[in-house]
């Protein structure tokens, strides 16, 4: 797909201070206020004029149970729920839901209004929440969701919800029934979604749309590098276009920049540089313009492995004399459902160089992912600023950035990153407040990485701990040299008063880093680092708005790893693993169990199966990428959290790696503390039976009903939808044997059918069954005389299956006007009509009395077999 699609899926939403008194529920439960009368310690403040015009036990309309409130506005009364004994949050009980019937004239105006201690802190029409779209409607039964926050624009405590009249005059009697706090129902979150060959920006791609964190959609957009010469002569191997959502629900879409000579290219070659060499050509050629390969390395149900690779040009020699070479590079692009941040991931193999090289020949540095991107959507705006870590934490105080910049790098670091960004807040265009950077999967000490610190050569470890206002770092000018930023970013864009829009980001390491059988980092902390035979490295690429401190927030979760201990009491904790992508030689994981070049956690199984824990001494880590080795099953396992089972696509998000033997996951929590207990179980067994006696029945115009018989073994099951002009989707996830479908619209037909699920996967689908939400006069008609009022009934209901199926609309004789004469060629037409409707939805036929009609006098059970058979 090429456009951003909104997502469907429910934000998560912490409670950061607990109101609540002794004797309340405890959070993330649902909470009632009203089912048959008031309960939880809610007391009636209800106001009407007249009194009495509101009744907590009426029995004229219900909705379920035996009671419900009747209220007759007034003079702008209310029905008030009130909780004396103590406050809420609206973090914590996020919406207010409940159902409400217009009684015999629908169309009321009704306010909801929310007080904390007194004043009203929010108010809004309930209206526009109304399932089905028209308000309140006379004599049916509408259930009413609203997000508190989002609609009142208020978030906080509060202690009373009142249901107002907005009128001076009486308005006509409301039923409410059912009414409950409680949190944003969970919603399954699609599978990753991978088209190939995809032509965006004028060069044939691959596109990636996954659910983030936010439960919101991004697209990532990576050029094949084997088309030849693309606009500007670019040859791919790059991210060429990244869309996330912005906080106002707007898409933004960073592309490719289209100045300068690297202009057309994108994001993620490989460039080097090299140190005090000889060369005989170009010492940094930018591959953005070099050809190469690409491999789908792995496409699971939400995680996947995009690689480039590709033969990068090296035309300089420290020793041996300059001779044109290249040396072979490896760039992986990982995806996972659940995680904002793609990773780039890169292993330069330096001992397969054509022609071959020795420790020593080189003494390159390595300054990829390289590239620009219009990270505003534009590319018109100025960069306001660039901030880095290496041991001490970079930010540049004054904007434009410029040479003549102010600066602070006082405070330690250990965690490499750089950024660089735009100003906010969002303006009505949206081309402010943005900003893109990179994040290293480990922290400085395990992975030398922020070149610019040659001791004999504009040092820049003098400057560590100081600020501008302490002295210049450029000589003439505040900010570093230009050529020695310890992140080039966009250091060669910019002069000594004026600034411009180049976007360039780029990462650097030491010269040495490539090539030099030691290096010395400079850093005051590793004495020497190896240099040859190959080098790797991963680093998050992060593109959000920049309020949001999203680079600060991957620094902080690379920190959290560093104070985890997992352990495994079946299965086990992975101590060691490839250096980089493609490489033979092993590392010792630090800590152990975190596989940095992937940026997740590494646990193998044992017979498919793990019992494990993830302990953190500190901090939370959010949504973790979980990697289990060993797992040959092809069938995916049952997981549990805190001995809680999860619900797939909801609570985790899996695929299976069949050709490496792992099953990856991407945790739909957040972890803390020292006890987070993770299990996979039953891998490897058989799918359940398919569920059988699956019955719809439609309970209001907007609300359907789905049950069968519940199948042995099964974890949850998997509701799927039919409706007209559509194809099956999956409407729920329930634990237990029936659904509710509270999303359906007025006189339509739709068919449903369920799947059974255990920890080896989904069954086969059951059978599916029908449901109307058309509703008939006189039911049953036992002993009621049929006449045309009920046929055209009938009528309306056989079309709707009939748009379900596709079939278009029967051909009747007579109108069913007043006072037609019911005879047998109506009857024998909607039969026709229906069954051949209900064929083509693979549903049994109907049975039906007196097959031949022609001279049978018609029956009140011709009628309610028909009914019957579109219900």
């Amino acid at each position: 797909m090429t456009n951003l699609q909104a997502a469907a899926n429910a934000a998560r939403i912490s409670l950061c201070t607990l109101v609540l008194l002794i004797g309340l529920p405890a959070f993330g439960q649902t909470l009632t206020v009203y089912d048959d009368a008031l309960l939880n310690g809610f007391a009636d403040y209800s106001y009407n004029t007249p009194p009495g015009s509101s009744d907590f036990a009426s029995t004229a309309q219900v909705h379920s149970g035996t009671k419900s409130i009747a209220f007759t506005g007034n003079n702008y009364g209310a029905v008030a729920f009130a909780h004396p004994g103590g406050t809420f949050l609206t973090a914590q009980y996020p919406v207010l839901d409940f159902w409400i019937h217009g009684g015999t004239a629908g169309g009321q105006i009704i306010y909801l209004q929310m007080y904390n201690g007194g004043p009203v802190v929010g108010s809004t029409a309930i209206t526009s929440y109304v399932t089905g779209g028209a308000g309140i409607v006379a004599s049916a039964w509408r259930e009413v969701t609203i997000p508190l926050t989002a609609a009142l624009g208020y978030s906080g405590a509060f202690d009373r919800l009142d249901l107002q009249s907005e009128s001076a005059g009486q308005q006509g009697t409301v039923y409410l029934d059912d009414v409950t706090l409680g949190q944003v129902a969970a919603q399954a979150v699609a599978p990753m979604a991978i088209a190939h060959d995809a032509t965006v920006a004028s060069m044939v791609s691959d596109q990636f749309t996954w659910t983030d964190s936010a439960g919101k959609l991004r697209v990532a957009v990576l050029a094949h590098n084997n088309n030849g010469a693309g606009p500007g002569g670019a040859q791919g191997g790059t991210l060429r276009e990244f869309r996330y959502q912005l906080p106002n629900g707007a898409t933004r879409i960073a592309t490719v920049t289209t100045y300068g000579n690297s202009g057309y290219t994108g994001f993620g070659y490989v460039v080097a540089h090299a140190h005090n060499s000889a060369c005989i050509g170009d010492d940094s050629p930018l591959g953005g313009f070099v050809a190469g390969q690409w491999q789908r390395v792995f496409e699971g149900r939400h995680h996947a492995i995009f690689r480039f690779t590709q033969d990068y040009p090296r035309n300089c020699a420290y020793s041996g004399g300059a001779v044109a070479r290249t040396i072979p590079v490896v760039m992986d692009w990982i995806f996972s459902t659940g995680r904002d941040n793609p990773i780039y991931a890169i292993t330069w193999n330096i001992d397969l160089a054509t022609p071959a090289v020795s420790a020593g020949t080189l003494f390159d540095d390595s300054r990829a992912p390289y590239g620009e991107l219009n990270i505003d959507g534009q590319g018109a705006a100025d960069i306001d600023g660039v901030a880095w870590g290496d041991r001490y934490k970079f930010t540049s105080t004054s904007a434009p950035v410029t040479l003549s910049s102010s600066w602070t790098w006082n405070v330690p670091n250990t965690v490499p990153y750089v950024k660089e960004w735009i100003a906010g807040p969002l303006n009505g265009s949206n081309y402010l407040d943005a900003t893109m950077g990179l994040v290293q999967t480990q922290t400085m000490t395990q992975q030398d990485a922020a070149g610019a610190r040659d001791a004999f050569y504009h040092d820049v470890t003098p400057f560590w701990g100081h600020t501008s206002a302490e002295g210049n770092a450029g000589g003439a000018y505040s900010m570093p040299y230009q050529n020695e930023w310890p992140y080039q970013a966009n250091a060669d864009s910019i002069g000594v008063g004026i600034s411009n829009n180049n976007a360039r980001l780029t990462w650097r390491t030491q010269f040495g880093f490539i090539g030099q059988a030691t290096y010395d980092p400079n850093d005051g902390v590793v004495g020497s680092a190896p240099g040859y035979p190959n080098k790797s490295y991963s680093t998050y690429v992060v593109l959000e708005t920049n309020t949001a401190q999203p680079v600060e927030a991957q620094v902080t979760q690379v920190e959290t790893i560093q104070n985890m201990t997992l352990t495994a009491a079946t299965g086990s904790v992975v101590t060691t693993g490839p250096a980089g992508v493609t490489r033979v030689a092993t590392v010792t994981y630090q800590p152990p169990g975190y596989n940095h070049v992937y940026g997740a956690l590494a646990f193998g199984a044992a017979g498919n199966q793990l019992d494990a824990n993830i302990a953190l001494s500190a901090g939370t880590l959010k949504k973790p990428l979980i990697i289990i080795s060993n797992f040959t099953s092809g069938s995916y396992p049952t997981l549990k959290l805190a001995g809680a089972t999860l619900t797939a696509d909801v609570d985790y998000f899996a695929s299976l790696r069949g050709v490496a033997s792992e099953l990856w996951i991407t945790l739909n929590r957040d972890l803390s503390g020292n006890t987070n207990h993770l299990e996979i179980l039953s891998a490897g067994g058989s799918v359940p039976p398919a569920p059988t006696g699956v019955s719809a029945s439609a309970i209001t115009t907007t609300r359907i009903d789905v049950s069968w018989t519940a199948v042995g073994g099964a974890a949850s099951y998997q509701v799927d939808r039919r409706a007209p002009a559509d194809v099956f989707t999956q409407i729920g996830t329930p634990a237990g044997n029936s659904y509710s479908d509270t999303i359906a619209a007025p006189n339509t037909a739709y068919v449903y059918r369920v799947r059974a699920v255990n920890g080896s996967g989904p069954s086969a689908n059951s059978a599916v069954d029908l449901a109307t939400t058309i509703f008939f006069t006189n039911t049953p008609l036992t002993g009621v005389a049929v006449k045309a009022l009920h046929l055209a009934e009938l009528r309306a209901a056989v079309d709707a299956v009939r748009s379900l199926a596709a079939t278009g609309a029967g051909g009747y004789t007579d109108a069913a006007n007043a006072g037609l004469i019911i005879k047998a060629v109506h009857i024998t037409q909607l039969r026709t009509a229906l069954d051949t409707a209900r064929a083509a939805l693979t549903l049994p036929a109907a049975a039906y009395t007196d097959g031949a009609l022609a001279g049978v006098p018609i029956k009140a059970v011709h009628f309610q077999e028909l009914r019957n058979a579109v219900q």
